[in-house]
């Protein structure tokens, strides 16, 4: 991230029919993207066409034959791009059209728009092929009948409008080939093909690599601190002390709480265990790995902040002896580098491959690590704006389960008194839809 040439501008544009995942490829990518630190927009055709057509449009309004409709969805289109175009032009890195773009004609004019308006440009074009009639019907049942275009229809009906719909696409709908000349990667079937197509460069190539490991299958993922360390008492930074007494408890309740939540053999097996080399989060997930006849992968990736050579003080320490450097943390937590040490920005890049295995996994995942890791983490899965990851809450003795799903993120928050073993839960629902569409709206200017 840190090293890249920001001056390279990207566009990624999506092609397919409906329901074939084009939107959750996008929003991923614009997730992964932000999360990187890169200033990244999606652009989506369907919510230009529904802000000017309104949403009572049926499937015959998507008839390749109807050309007042053909013009109207046309020209909403063109708005998209143009402002794709103008998100770029003001200091975007990324800008993702979301749309079908299913004619070579389309394709080629958007090429065309995007090379006249940049120079040196790098236009990426993800097709989204997908002849599984279940993943299809899951789709449309999980997202299309429950977006404002069927707010007052029932689900069957829906289901049959949405249907036909696809059926007016596939009249005029011409797969992408090879003498279009476009850089291009198709996934197919939810990924289980990938073909990939002249994509070049360091940003495009890591784009390769996030879509290979998408899909869509649910699996909880598991979040929790270590228990409470001797530094934590001691109100001290970095280190490797070992946990408290009151830690080694919670270490107890923990695997009490992961036993409960995968109570036989085979769910136990299942499970994708990962925690770090420090000792505390060692202690604490051994506990959980005896109980559940378990083995973790520590990774060196998960240790926490590198605190420098303000390692084992504490905060009243560090701003006597580094005033300079305690007011610079203050005023800039995120980009603040510990004197030979990290910064939160280094952090999100060092666990970059952790987010890839989460992503890649589809079994539960278990992370038993530190609150800085956890924040960079929790900040990918709920979409946090970059500079809110070192305040996002994570505190000692709690369980965040997460469950991702294709617009929205499920979170139960379990927090666990280690004393007596009693629990408490919070439930939140953070719908990255609804997210994401209002902040779209703060930039379509119609």
């Amino acid at each position: 991230m840190q090293g890249c040439n920001r001056s390279q501008k990207i566009a990624i544009c999506t092609v397919g029919l409906p329901a074939r995942g084009k939107t959750y490829i996008s929003r991923k990518l614009n997730r992964y993207f932000n999360w990187l630190g890169y200033k990244s927009r999606v652009f989506i055709n369907g919510n230009y066409r529904r802000e000017i057509c309104g949403t009572e449009c049926n499937s015959q309004f998507f008839d390749p034959h109807n050309e007042t409709a053909q013009k109207a969805r046309s020209d909403c289109a063109k708005m998209a791009l143009q402002d794709l175009i103008q998100f770029l032009k003001n200091g975007g890195d990324v800008g993702i059209l979301d749309g079908t773009n299913i004619t070579r004609e389309r394709r080629l004019q958007i090429e065309s728009d995007l090379k006249q308006s940049f120079n040196g440009i790098q236009t990426l074009w993800i097709e989204s092929i997908c002849n599984d009639s279940k993943v299809i019907q899951n789709n449309i049942r999980l997202t299309k009948i429950n977006n404002p275009d069927y707010c007052n229809v029932n689900s069957d009906e829906a289901t049959i409008d949405f249907l036909n719909r696809i059926k007016m696409y596939e009249q005029i709908y011409e797969t992408i080939t090879d003498d279009e000349n476009l850089s291009y990667i198709k996934t197919i079937n939810v990924g289980a093909d990938i073909i990939v197509h002249q994509v070049y460069g360091f940003l495009l190539s890591k784009i390769v690599s996030f879509i290979m490991n998408l899909h869509t299958y649910p699996r909880p993922i598991y979040l929790s601190r270590h228990g409470e360390s001797q530094y934590n008492v001691d109100d001290r930074v970095g280190g490797d002390s070992d946990l408290s007494e009151l830690g080694e408890m919670y270490a107890d309740k923990l695997a009490d709480f992961f036993f409960k939540e995968f109570p036989t053999k085979e769910t136990k097996n299942e499970i994708i265990f990962f925690t770090s080399t420090m000792r505390r989060a060692i202690h604490t997930s051994d506990v959980v790995a005896s109980k559940l006849d378990i083995q973790p992968l520590q990774l060196k990736t998960l240790d926490e902040i590198n605190v420098g050579i303000c390692d084992g003080m504490t905060y009243t320490e560090i701003a006597q002896k580094f005033p300079s450097d305690f007011q610079e943390r203050k005023i800039n937590k995120l980009g603040y580098r510990y004197p030979r040490g990290e910064s939160y920005l280094d952090l999100i890049s060092r666990i970059e491959p952790v987010i890839f295995e989460i992503e890649r996994s589809r079994q539960p995942v278990m992370i038993i690590a530190h609150q800085a890791i956890l924040r960079c983490l929790y900040a990918y899965f709920h979409q946090n704006e970059i500079p809110e990851v070192p305040t996002l809450d994570i505190p000692l003795h709690c369980v965040i389960k997460l469950t991702p799903a294709a617009y929205f993120c499920d979170e139960k928050r379990v927090l666990i008194n280690p004393q007596t073993g009693e629990i408490s839960i919070k439930e939140e629902y953070v719908q990255e839809f609804v997210r994401s569409k209002s902040k779209q709206k703060s930039f379509i200017d119609l």
